[in-house]
């Protein structure tokens, strides 16, 4: 398969349906207590949410693709997971799966036609004959890739256009459970417009958290105005706001808005004020503060934390603009350390998960005699993330599971829960 090329997409659905069965694994694994966190388990690992699309669950090989080809991949296999979690019925069987996928499809086209009009594609050719479905779609995520690639000039810059591609996504998944008369199409129309503007709200007032804005944060919401066509007025007070700074209670996300756009803009806030090197204790208040403005919980401010860091240490060396900001050890060090303190309050939890594991036990008791070989340790490796996912915290997040050693694990499950069990 080759998204350069005419055609990707029909070739891409077939391979989804060949792995129907592994993919109903993976949907396991993301399952939320609601459908707002079982939406946010499959789309916060890919990195759309944070500006930083990388990384499509089913594709384990690196195939070469330019980064455009990846991103055109991962939306349209997103709006299928999505598309799939929402879905009226079950879908059971391989070909369901594939006709759920070629409907969503043709859903994709109706919604960017509609809420998307600068990238309409036509459904009929000159002779009035419908086109194939799958081919508009490819044109149709040519054109908004395009409006989000050609804008690339910086970190910021890419980092607001590309997290976009979320609300796109969410939308989208709005869009797909209604039948969108004139008024609904004016609300979706209105929703992308003022969640767009909330983001760059959100990001302004964490760039303005120290009292300092960098001369690249300044960029960001230069670039922002120009290309976000919104109305004048908002304009002039969006310039207002990047000017004199603004509250937290300027910014409108309540805590009755959907569970999974609060976890957005804090995720989005944490990000600014994280890529920025250090973290000031003013800027540690902002965020708790905009926390708990949205309604959570300090557990889920650490979960965050966690989603943020552990996303970028798994996909450390595709994240080239990061680097240059952050340093490898700190994040190591600075994440290990809140995995522990989590971990260290789920005690009775992980002893149960662990009691009930005999293998693990056993190896558990021969490491206390004898060095483990390689293969014992990658065996406690993989049960220790496994228990890891049972915690609350963990559960629809993504562990950087390349970064997550035996000895790292060894650092973050309580040492006195291995005692007891290797102690027998």
């Amino acid at each position: 398969m080759n998204p350069s090329k005419k055609g990707w997409l029909k070739e891409f659905l077939h391979y989804r349906k060949n792995l129907f069965v592994r993919s109903k694994e993976f949907e396991k694994t993301k399952k939320g207590q609601h459908p707002d966190q079982s939406f946010y388990g499959m789309i916060q690992p890919t990195g759309i949410m944070y500006g930083y699309p990388v990384h499509v669950y089913d594709l384990e090989l690196d195939y070469g693709w330019k980064k455009l080809d990846t991103v055109k991949v991962l939306l349209a296999d997103s709006f299928i997971n999505i598309a799939e979690l929402y879905a009226s019925a079950p879908v059971d069987t391989a070909d369901a799966f594939y006709r759920l996928m070629y409907e969503t499809m043709d859903s994709v086209n109706h919604f960017y036609n509609a809420v998307y009009p600068e990238i309409s594609t036509s459904f009929t050719n000159w002779l009035g004959q419908k086109k194939d479905v799958l081919l508009i779609t490819e044109k149709i995520l040519d054109k908004r890739l395009d409006i989000i690639f050609k804008k690339s000039s910086n970190f910021w810059t890419d980092f607001f256009n590309h997290s976009q591609l979320f609300l796109d996504i969410y939308i989208f998944g709005q869009w797909s459970h209604t039948n969108p008369d004139r008024v609904l199409l004016e609300f979706f129309k209105d929703e992308k417009e003022e969640l767009s503007y909330t983001a760059v709200k959100v990001m302004a007032a964490a760039a303005h958290a120290n009292k300092h804005v960098e001369s690249e944060e300044e960029k960001l919401f230069e670039h922002f105005i120009e290309n976000s066509g919104l109305p004048a007025e908002k304009r002039r007070v969006a310039n207002e706001y990047f000017g004199h700074g603004l509250a937290i209670q300027d910014i409108s996300v309540a805590e009755s808005d959907p569970w999974v756009i609060r976890k957005y803009f804090l995720e989005l806030a944490i990000l600014t004020v994280w890529s920025d090197k250090m973290v000031e204790e003013i800027e540690w208040e902002f965020l708790n503060n905009f926390n708990r403005s949205l309604g959570f919980s300090g557990e889920d401010f650490d979960s965050s934390m966690i989603a943020v860091e552990g996303f970028v240490l798994q996909n450390w060396h595709q994240l080239d603009s990061l680097q240059l900001k952050k340093d490898h050890q700190a994040i190591s060090e600075d994440y290990v350390g809140r995995i522990a303190r989590i971990t260290e309050k789920y005690i009775n939890r992980i002893k149960l998960e662990m009691s009930d594991d005999h293998e693990l036990i056993e190896i558990l008791r021969k490491g206390k005699v004898s060095e483990l070989s390689k293969d014992e340790k990658e065996i406690l490796r993989h049960k220790f993330i496994g228990i890891l996912k049972a915690i609350p915290s963990f559960r629809v997040i993504a562990l950087p599971k390349d970064f997550l050693s035996y000895e790292i694990l060894l650092r973050v499950i309580p040492k006195s829960v291995i005692a007891e069990m290797a102690g027998g």
